[in-house]
């Protein structure tokens, strides 16, 4: 007989994820996920941001006190009883489990053989309590890692709601006490290893089971935030004045034949790949314009020519977050690069990303469906009074989710990996200094070690995109021959997650550090011009008519500018020396040129020939001088927002003010005991951080038995990467992130 029930649609916007922009979810999920709204567990109406709200900030949930709800949860109870008063045979209910379903138990046995079930699952390693039957957070730390409490806290929602669509027998009491744990944070404690996610996560499920049940030897978390604690499951019902739940025929079976610890990983890991995925693109804005790059490469004609969705949501993203930039070369500007183009770690974002982009959105699709599904065995269907045996708890959609997410990681952690080397490489970062140190480049090397680093991150992160369901085994007397392995993927997800987390970390850090020598770079080059331009006044004015003045100046800037790229990698009195030694060169060109066109005047070409020499040593003492002077001022009071672009803005700021990680300026601000460093006292090759020469002699700092004004800035480059770091992992970045959002969206939908 085929089925008639009646099964609900999820909400629309729970099935076109696809036709959605990834900005948009972003944007959405976020807003949801701050509402702080109670979550109502119906079976259908579960969303990604809802399982991030109570795994991650406690929000409430409740079994939806409805009608329809009840009806569902109390007939699949009642259509199994009529089965069992029948005397017909339910596997797991009077039969054994998996291989060993070919046995049967008596009636009278049925509530025992769900107790086997748990008593055959309770294999986990944990840490092994004290002979007073503590668990002290020492020895958590020195066992196998369990499951952190947020997934758990997802897993008991998930289970929970997909317990209330009731096809699994198990009575609304049950599926009430798990979120009365929930509400009351009692959490469990579960092995992360042991699930293979084939008959679904069968053995950390039982560890829920075990908590309801009040087994003595299941722990869970208990007490405030700040003093959690592990007591015995008896303990905590005791705690909150609950009593141990007797299991119904199928209620133990129903507890822990399901997918929702997979899918609880899996979910707070996409959460989390969704959030990075919007800040990579914001940071390739970002280095976009630390490089001088252009808008160009995400022409939105570039995208309608081959109009791959996700390729064409990156390209609109990061042009929206360009604008307003005063580095970036607009779409339709030209730039005096000998390079013309960007290179492709900038360029070609939008394709490298685009299909990542897509995969994400499928896997938030297969996500947000497995969170609303029956993942159980055996099936009820009480409107027909069947019972289907079947595999709903094999978990490969979560699989496939988290094998997507994990490429996804590579694939963003390759492109920022690209980037952040190009960045700190004078030879690719036009213009900038070699390791984006602000001090002189011979004795400090800011970013190098960040460099290093970004290449064992991206080293590991290859290393876990690698499949994991290529790796099963049979399991269970071979009974469970194909098993999904998705917990196992989904927390090498999570891994890879945290690995690209510092990837950003560093190249946040990185590329404010690069907008900031930008923006420093910016003042000198204009201070520099007029400078330049006042020694050639000062020296040939009297000896040039304004016709050749004008055109030595224009000459020797254009020069300058040139070398002033070239030569990043010297310190400052050497560089500057060669760029206006070298710069004579053409000045003498100009000056030959004018004694051509004026062969009559009498010891022209002398004075001239004797002007540029002292031009020469002048200019080099002059522009050295400049450039400490507009360094440490810049140090002072620098701030390179003005010229950002909107995205760069939000980020950059979020970074310096909020977060108050400041600009390294190079070995004056390596953290030393004690120490106070004053302007006369911090040198740095041979300078003094006020810009006065030492001759190239090291001082010694002057130790005043008290740390100096400035000593909150003195620590050390992975302190303020931590800092970043944090706010990414705890999603403190995301507002300025969202903000960057909605103006892209707005852009978008308005056409640009």
């Amino acid at each position: 007989m085929q089925s008639t029930t009646p099964e609900p649609t999820s909400p629309p916007r729970l099935l076109s994820q696809r036709a959605c922009s990834h900005t948009s979810i972003v944007i959405a999920h976020w807003k949801a996920l701050n509402h702080g709204a109670m979550s109502l567990v119906d079976g259908h109406t579960l969303t990604l941001a809802t399982v991030a709200a109570v795994a991650k900030h406690k929000a409430t949930a409740r079994l939806a006190d409805t009608d329809e709800v009840r009806r569902r949860i109390d007939k699949s109870v009642d259509t199994l009883n009529e089965h069992l008063k029948n005397g017909l045979t339910v596997y797991g209910v009077n039969t054994g489990f998996g291989g060993s379903a070919d046995v049967r138990c008596k009636s009278h046995e049925m509530h025992a053989l769900q107790r086997a079930l748990l008593q055959l699952q309770h294999v986990g390693i944990l840490p092994t309590p004290s002979s007073k039957g503590n668990l002290e957070h020492s020895t958590i730390r020195a066992g196998p890692p369990p499951l952190t409490e947020e997934w758990v806290r997802a897993t008991m929602l998930i289970r929970a709601n997909s317990l209330a669509r009731g096809h699994s027998a198990v009575r609304s009491s049950t599926i009430k006490a798990i979120l009365a744990l929930l509400h009351q944070d009692i959490v469990p404690l579960i092995p992360s290893r042991g699930s293979i996610s084939a008959s679904g996560d069968l053995s950390p499920l039982s560890y829920i089971a075990g908590v309801l049940e009040g087994n003595e030897s299941i722990y869970c978390w208990t007490g405030p935030p700040h003093c959690r604690r592990l007591v015995s499951a008896s303990v905590a019902l005791s705690s909150i004045k609950a009593e141990p739940v007797t299991f119904g025929p199928k209620e133990a079976l129903g507890l822990t034949n399901g997918t929702a610890v997979s899918c609880a990983v899996g979910s707070l890991t996409l959460h989390s790949m969704h959030n990075i995925l919007a800040l990579s693109q914001l940071l390739t804005a970002m280095n976009v314009e630390a490089v001088l790059g252009t808008a160009g490469s995400f022409a939105p004609f570039i995208s309608k020519v081959r109009p791959h969705t996700g390729q064409k949501q990156v390209a609109s993203t990061i042009l929206a977050a360009l604008q307003g930039s005063r580095l970036a070369t607009p779409i339709h500007g030209m730039h005096g690069h000998a390079l013309f183009q960007d290179r492709y770690s900038l360029r070609t974002v939008p394709q490298w990303l685009g299909p990542f982009l897509e995969d994400m959105l499928l896997a938030h699709d297969q996500l947000t469906v497995e969170m609303n599904s029956t993942t159980d065995n055996p099936l009820i269907d009480s409107v027909t009074g069947e019972i289907h045996h079947g595999g709903n708890f094999q978990a490969i959609s979560v699989t496939s989710a988290m094998e997507k997410c994990r490429l996804a990681a590579q694939a963003i952690g390759r492109m920022l990996f690209s980037q952040f080397t190009e960045l700190v490489n004078h030879a690719t970062n036009r213009g900038l200094p070699p390791n984006l140190s602000a001090d002189d480049p011979s004795t400090s090397f800011t970013m190098k070690g960040v460099d290093i680093a970004m290449a064992a991150y991206m080293s590991e992160l290859s290393f876990l995109a690698n499949p994991v369901h290529n790796h099963v085994v049979s399991a269970e007397m071979g009974n469970q021959a194909l098993n999904s392995l998705a917990l196992i993927s989904a927390r090498y997800t999570d891994t890879a997650v945290e690995v690209l987390q510092m990837m950003c970390a560093s190249t946040l850090y990185g590329v404010c550090q690069a907008l900031d020598l930008r923006a420093m770079q910016r003042i000198f080059h204009t201070e520099l011009k007029a400078q330049l331009e006042q020694g050639l006044d000062d020296t040939f004015g009297n000896r040039l008519d304004e016709e050749f003045l004008v055109k030595a100046k224009e000459t020797v800037w254009h020069y300058v500018k040139q070398e002033l790229d070239k030569t990043t990698a010297m310190g400052a009195a050497e560089r500057f020396g060669r760029i206006m030694a070298g710069a004579k060169v053409p000045l003498l060109d100009v000056l030959a040129e004018s004694v051509t066109e004026h062969p009559m005047l009498s010891r022209g070409p002398i004075l001239r020939i004797l002007g540029l020499q002292d031009w020469c040593l002048i200019n080099t003492t002059q522009a050295t001088a400049l450039y400490r002077v507009t360094r440490d001022r810049y140090f002072l009071e620098g701030d390179a927002t003005e010229l950002l672009g909107r995205a760069s803005k939000l980020l950059y700021r979020f970074v310096r003010r909020d977060l108050k990680v400041p600009m390294n300026r190079g070995m004056v601000d390596h953290p030393m005991p004690n120490i106070s460093f004053t302007p006369e006292t911090a040198v740095t090759n041979g300078t003094s951080i006020n810009g006065a020469s030492t001759n190239g002699a090291e001082q010694v700092p002057k130790t005043n038995g008290h740390v100096d004004d400035e000593a909150w800035r003195k620590k050390t480059i992975g302190h303020y990467i931590s800092v970043i770091y944090e706010s990414i992992k705890s999603e403190k970045i995301m507002d300025a992130v969202v903000e960057c959002l909605e103006h892209a969206l707005e852009e978008c939908e308005g056409g640009l």
